[in-house]
C-alpha cells in the first residue's frame, strides 16, 4: 500500500473525503454504517457468528466501533500501511474491544472470522495486491469469511466523486469483473455480489429498491462477500 501518500492526508482525509462525497447528500457515517448492515445481513443469512474481525486498510479507525457495535464483537484489529493514520487511530479510537496495527507491526496468524475491507484495494499498486489478499487469506480462520467492497468504475456517479477526491488522484480502479477474477486467483470462494448505492440523498425515498438492483453491477459501490 501507498504509505507515503496517506501519511500525508491522514490530517486532512476527514475533510477531503467530506467535500468530495458532499454531492451525494450523505456524509462518511451514512456510507460506512449502510456498508457494514449490508456485510453483517449478508454473514447473518449464512448462520455463523463473528466475534473476532480485522478492518484491513482501517485509515483513522473510524469505523472500528461501528464494526463492534453491529457485530458485538470480542475484538475489532485496524491495520494500515500508513503510520501517521494509525498513530491517529491510537489517539482518536480508544475502546477495550478495538486495537490497530501497522502492516509492519502485523502478522496474520488466521485467528479473524472476518476481514472487511473498504475501498484500500484501488490504492494497493496492480502488482502488489495479490500479497496483501493472500495476507488477508492467512489472517482468517478456515472458513472465514472476507468481506471485499470497492468503489464501482461502472458508476458515473462513482468516477465523479473519486475525480473530486484528492487522496484518489492516483487510483486505479477495480471493476466488478476484475475484483471477481482476482479474489478467486487469490483463492477466494465468492459467496455472493451485492452492488447499492444507486440514489443519492435527494433520492433517498427510492432506496428499498436496492435490495432488487442489488445483482446488477452499476451501484456506487460493491461487496464481493468470500470465504477461505
Amino acid at each position: 500500500m501507498r504509505r507515503a501518500e496517506f501519511d500525508r492526508f491522514s490530517i486532512t482525509y476527514e475533510r477531503d473525503l467530506a467535500k468530495a462525497i458532499a454531492v451525494t447528500g450523505d456524509g462518511r457515517a451514512f456510507y460506512a454504517q449502510r456498508r457494514i448492515d449490508w456485510t453483517a445481513q449478508c454473514i447473518a443469512k449464512q448462520g455463523l457468528e463473528v466475534r473476532r474481525i480485522l478492518d484491513y486498510g482501517c485509515g483513522d479507525g473510524t469505523t472500528l466501533p461501528i464494526l463492534v457495535s453491529k457485530f458485538k464483537t470480542d475484538d475489532v484489529l485496524g491495520v494500515d500501511a500508513s503510520n501517521a493514520s494509525i498513530a491517529l487511530a491510537r489517539k482518536s479510537i480508544v475502546t477495550e474491544k478495538t486495537s490497530f496495527l501497522t502492516t509492519d507491526e502485523w502478522i496474520p496468524d488466521g485467528s479473524r472470522d472476518l476481514v472487511y475491507v473498504n475501498g484500500v484495494f484501488h490504492h494497493i499498486p496492480p502488482v502488489e495486491r495479490k500479497e496483501s489478499l493472500l495476507a488477508i487469506r492467512r489472517a482468517l480462520k478456515q472458513d472465514g469469511f472476507f468481506a471485499f467492497w470497492e468503489n464501482n468504475p461502472w458508476n458515473p456517479g462513482t468516477r465523479y466523486v473519486m475525480s473530486q477526491c484528492a487522496f484518489d488522484k492516483d487510483a486505479i480502479t477495480i471493476s466488478p469483473r476484475e475484483a471477481r477474477e482476482m479474489l478467486s486467483q487469490a483463492g477466494f470462494k465468492i459467496l455472493s455480489f451485492d452492488s447499492i448505492f444507486y440514489f443519492p440523498h435527494q433520492l433517498r425515498l427510492l432506496r428499498p429498491a436496492e435490495r432488487w438492483l442489488r445483482g446488477i453491477p452499476l451501484g456506487g459501490q460493491y461487496q464481493l462477500l468470500c470465504r477461505t
